[in-house]
């Protein structure tokens, strides 16, 4: 009797001391899985409001080199009556042209959203040499990173 009771207690704390490695290791698995996974979401779904933050700097101070650092290698613009698919360089010059022409005083995002294909917009106000202008980009994913595909400056009236 003292064997089979003594044997019952050694199989129970057996068990015991199993079930309390596998809660351990479950718990540092999803510990493991939860602190490798949360941060690779944070950076993608970060990554398009921290785009946002130097494209605006570069509209607010007119920097059209900066601005064009986030330019896709074909971009469709619409700035004063140059409308069409530029290049980069050409897209550029075009910006630096209309910065030269009218000195920005400051830019604000008034709307921002995700498109039904996730691309990113943006709606603003720019006031730049004596006038409002609204401000629309269009942000693509291209090879893992969102670049500027279509970019407006319109005369607001």
């Amino acid at each position: 009797m003292k064997n089979s009771l003594a044997r019952s207690i050694r199989l129970q704390i057996t068990n015991f001391k199993q079930m309390k490695n596998l809660t351990l290791k479950l718990a540092i698995f999803f510990l493991l899985l939860l602190a490798f996974s949360s941060p690779a979401q944070k950076s993608v779904t970060n990554q398009s409001e921290d785009i946002n933050t130097p494209i605006v700097a570069a509209l607010t101070a007119g920097n059209a080199l900066e601005l064009s650092r986030y330019f896709n290698s074909m971009v469709d613009l619409g700035i004063a009556g140059n409308e069409d698919t530029y290049s980069q360089t050409q897209a550029t010059r075009i910006v630096q042209d209309f910065f030269n022409k009218n000195k920005v005083k400051s830019m604000k995002i008034n709307k921002q959203g995700t498109s039904n294909d996730g691309s990113k917009f943006s709606i603003g106000e720019m006031n730049a040499g004596g006038k409002v202008f609204r401000v629309f980009y269009l942000l693509k994913k291209v090879s893992g990173q969102f670049l500027i595909q279509q970019l407006q400056i319109q005369e607001e009236g």
